[in-house]
C-alpha cells in the first residue's frame, strides 16, 4: 500500500474519534481561556462582597476604572444577551437566505447530506445560501443543541457544479465547527474576555479554525487544495498551480512579518493554512498548523 493511499485510509478513520482530529493547541487554550473568564469572574464577585482590599476596590469603582456594579452586571447579563441574540441572528438568515433541501439547489443538498454522513453528523445544522455581494465566506452557529445553522455565500455554492471538491470541503469545515462543539455558547462566553488578548483569545480561534480545516480534510481527501479560493475567489481558484503555491508557501514561511500577521488575525494566513492541509496529506494528523 502506498504512503499517501494510508495517509488517506487513517485520515478516513480518524473521524469516528473527532477528539484526535484538533489542533492540539485547542483545547489547552479553550480551558486556559476558561479559567481566565472564572478567574475574572471570581474577583468581581470577591469586589462585591468586600473581601478585595478598599483601595482596589475604590480604583474599581473610580471614573477612570468603571463601575463595579456595572460590571457585575454585565457578567451576568452577558449570556442571555448572547443566547437571545443568536435567534435574532438565526432570524435574520432566515429572513433574508434561501433555504436547501431537496427541492431548493437539490444538488447542493445531496452533497450536504453526503459529506454530513461521512463526518458522522447525527443531527444536521440547516443550511442556507445567502448574497455575499463578492465576498468569498462561510460560516456556522447554533442557538442550541437543536438549532444549528450553516450560511454559504452564493460565490461559494455556485462552484457546485465547476469545483464541487471546494464546496465540499467548505461545506466540512463548517460542520466541523458543529462537530466540535466550537459553536457552543459556553466557547462563546468564555471567549469574550481573552478575545481582546493576545493570548489566549485570537490563538484559540485561530487553533479552532485549524481543527475544522483538519476534520474538513479527513472528510474529503481530495480537497485539499481548495484554500485556494479564499486566496483568489471562485473565477480563478481552478486555475491556480498547487505546487507553485506550496513552494511560496515554504518561502514564505519563515519570514517574521508574516508570522505577524498569523499572530494577530483570528483565522491563521492562508499560505500557514494550506501548508498545514499539505503537511497533513503527506503526513499525517501528526502535524499540526503553525500557531506562531
Amino acid at each position: 500500500m502506498s504512503t499517501a493511499s494510508s495517509v488517506t485510509q487513517d485520515l478516513g478513520a480518524a473521524l469516528s474519534r473527532p477528539g484526535s482530529i484538533r489542533h492540539r493547541w485547542e483545547m489547552p487554550l479553550v480551558w486556559l481561556s476558561a479559567i481566565l473568564t472564572f478567574l475574572i469572574l471570581a474577583f468581581v464577585v470577591l469586589a462585591l462582597a468586600g473581601v478585595i482590599p478598599e483601595e482596589v476596590r475604590e480604583a474599581l469603582e473610580s471614573e477612570e476604572g468603571g463601575d463595579l456594579k456595572a460590571i457585575a452586571v454585565l457578567a451576568i447579563g452577558l449570556p442571555a444577551f448572547f443566547y437571545v441574540g443568536r435567534f435574532f441572528m438565526a432570524a435574520g438568515v432566515r429572513a433574508n437566505s434561501v433555504k436547501v433541501g431537496p427541492t431548493q439547489f437539490p444538488e447542493l443538498h445531496a452533497r450536504y447530506l453526503a459529506v454530513a454522513d461521512r463526518i458522522g453528523m447525527t443531527h444536521l445544522p440547516a443550511l442556507y445560501v445567502v448574497n455575499g455581494n463578492g465576498v468569498v465566506n462561510a460560516y456556522a452557529f447554533s442557538c442550541n443543541r437543536r438549532y444549528g445553522y450553516i450560511v454559504l455565500h452564493a460565490e461559494i455554492a455556485h462552484l457546485i457544479d465547476s469545483a464541487p471538491e471546494m464546496v465540499d470541503f467548505v461545506m466540512a469545515h463548517e460542520l466541523g465547527h458543529h462537530k466540535l462543539n466550537h459553536v457552543s455558547l459556553w466557547r462563546l462566553l468564555i471567549n469574550v474576555v481573552p478575545s481582546v488578548m493576545f493570548l489566549p483569545g485570537k490563538a484559540a480561534i485561530r487553533a479552532q479554525e485549524y481543527s475544522a480545516d483538519r476534520l474538513a480534510l479527513c472528510a474529503c481527501p481530495l480537497s485539499v487544495n481548495s484554500t485556494s479560493l479564499l486566496a483568489v475567489g471562485p473565477t480563478m481558484a481552478k486555475d491556480v498551480n498547487p505546487e507553485a503555491w506550496l513552494q511560496q508557501c515554504h518561502a514564505d514561511d519563515r519570514s517574521w512579518l508574516i508570522r505577524l500577521h498569523n499572530i494577530l488575525a483570528d483565522h491563521a494566513v492562508l499560505t500557514k493554512r494550506y501548508k498545514a492541509l499539505k503537511d497533513i496529506e503527506e503526513h499525517g494528523l501528526s502535524r499540526h498548523g503553525q500557531m506562531f
